[in-house]
């Protein structure tokens, strides 16, 4: 590798890390993401094993979640878990203040890793200028979480196998396994490399280092060397049963009213790559496209994700993030034209205004406890964040039990807290933007917020993605909205704290707002 290609792919590596790290501390320490502060309370109460075979002693080891009460219900990969605990300690930040952080930067650190692995494969700077500014790896690189981790050893152990390294390859595969299970999926693009190759004995160099390597690294999934242990595979079967759609799960309500494939595939291209890229085929004549068999089965294995994943009854967009590098490989082969990696960077700074201010229910928290009179009643919907975020028993709080099944007796305890309560306090979209497009199966819920969203809100705060304008008097946001009653593509809020122009990401799946941009209403509760 030349030097001048030494230093622009280097340039195109610190650019993607600094985008990946901005507004790193996005929440201001509040937790916000739930998935994070899970795995944050157990980095932080699991200890380092005091030896080798302690590390491997199920039964007994420190690190192992399974050991500590709360936590017996685990399905993470561990590896994620154990490198971030391990970092924490030599850094001595090895507090729940500090353990996301460093599992943020490891994030950031590891989707970083796809850039190279990029350049390795198409051998042009394109592909990884692209993956540099694409949004939904840049959004889920500010969380401490395992896709991330997942994606780049998924496309590590892709690359390794293109160039035949079986037993790179196999050590890659199992630390991806110990990132996350479902990382079996691509298995079927290995079995393609290994007919394609027909070289043996590398498949079996493969499954052996693949094993060894998810052996070290999730040791906790066996109770023997080759016993599986229960406890794991129950708590991933459990988690498999509360995605079924007849369970009332909070966080499973909105995939009710959805349409398989293309929801997700809806959500990729408008909000995880953004439409400028998928308007490139256009500006290519289809002669023109040869695809190596590398691209051929990145193909494969984009539509077997999308098809697969996209059949499940959840499909969040993280669960589709090990197909983003390969898209964007395929998508850098159609050469988009100048104008649409302008605007394709410009989507990705758009995006990056939502950390440029204060987390929306960090302001929603500070306007509370400025604004209203103390010993008031607050609501909160039940598997939402109560607000005011530093309470203090300021305030009395209320659990609205929002996504219980619609019952007299559900209505009847309602009822009586609404007699109670001053103000009703909406932290994010979760629970009303999804039963109400449900309204069959909750017809008392659905009126409720009809008639909530009558009226106008005592206060509203947004954290869309856009830029802040000072010079402006009002926030401008464009797009569809998804709040009952109301429709049009714009709006105008002269009441927002930050004026400037936003894009409205209201018909994005959930998970893509509630965690670090959630709309955050306040309504002032008239008792009769």
């Amino acid at each position: 590798m030349k030097i001048k290609t030494k230093i622009i792919l280097l340039l195109i590596v610190l650019l993607a890390f600094s985008l990946r790290i901005y507004g790193l501390n996005w929440d201001g320490g509040n937790h916000l993401h739930p998935d994070e502060r899970f795995l944050t309370m157990v980095a932080s109460d699991i200890k380092l094993p005091s030896s080798i075979s302690q590390y491997f002693s199920t039964a007994t080891s420190p690190l192992n979640p399974g050991n500590y009460p709360p936590y017996q219900f685990f399905v993470y990969g561990t590896f994620p878990l154990f490198l971030t605990k391990l970092l924490a300690v030599i850094f001595g930040l090895n507090d729940y203040s500090h353990l996301h952080l460093v599992g943020r930067i490891l994030s950031a650190l590891f989707d970083t890793g796809n850039i190279i692995i990029l350049y390795l494969l198409t051998k042009k700077f394109l592909a990884p200028f692209l993956y540099t500014a694409t949004v939904l790896p840049l959004q889920l690189s500010h969380f401490f979480a395992v896709d991330t981790f997942l994606t780049f050893f998924i496309f590590l152990t892709f690359y390794l196998l293109s160039q035949k390294k079986y037993l790179f390859g196999g050590f890659t595969f199992g630390l991806a396994m110990s990132c996350k299970i479902s990382a079996l999926y691509f298995l079927p693009i290995v079995f393609l490399f290994f007919l394609f190759h027909k070289k043996l004995p590398g498949p079996w160099y493969f499954i052996l280092c693949s094993f060894i390597t998810f052996r070290l690294f999730q040791p906790y999934a066996f109770t023997s060397l080759f016993t599986p242990n229960p406890v794991f595979i129950k708590s991933l079967e459990d988690l498999k049963n509360l995605t079924v759609p007849s369970i009332y799960f909070p966080p499973s309500v909105q995939w009710m009213s959805k349409i398989k494939v293309i929801f997700p595939l809806q959500n990729i291209i408008f909000w995880g790559v953004g439409i400028p890229l998928f308007l490139s085929p256009f500006f290519l004549k289809i002669k023109k496209l040869k695809l190596s068999y590398v691209e051929i089965l990145s193909l494969i294995w984009i539509i077997f994700l999308l098809l697969y994943q996209g059949t499940q009854p959840v499909y969040t967009m993280r669960y589709f993030l090990p197909l983003y590098p390969f898209l964007i490989l395929i998508l850098s082969r159609f050469s988009p034209p100048k104008i649409l990696i302008v605007f394709h960077f410009l989507f990705c700074f758009t995006f990056l205004g939502i950390y440029s201010h204060p987390h929306s229910r960090v302001q929603a928290s500070t306007w509370i406890n400025q604004n209203l009179p103390a010993a008031s009643v607050l609501s909160t919907e039940y598997w939402d964040d109560i607000l005011p975020l530093d309470n203090n028993q300021r305030f009395d709080i209320q659990t609205l039990a929002i996504a219980s099944p619609d019952t007299p007796e559900k209505w009847e305890k309602i009822n009586d807290q609404l007699k109670e309560i001053d103000y009703l306090i909406l932290s994010s979209n979760r629970a009303w933007a999804s039963i109400t497009k449900v309204s069959k199966l909750f017809p008392e819920t659905s009126s409720f917020y009809q008639g909530l969203f009558s009226e106008k809100p005592l206060k509203e705060f947004n954290s869309y993605p856009g830029f802040s304008l000072p010079f402006l008097r009002s926030c401008y946001y464009f797009g569809p909205t998804n709040k009952p009653l109301e429709k049009g593509w714009f709006a105008q809020d002269p009441n927002c704290l930050y004026p400037g122009i936003y894009l409205r990401d209201d018909t994005a799946e959930e998970a893509f707002t509630v965690y670090d941009h959630p709309k955050v209403l306040i309504f002032k509760n008239e008792k009769d």
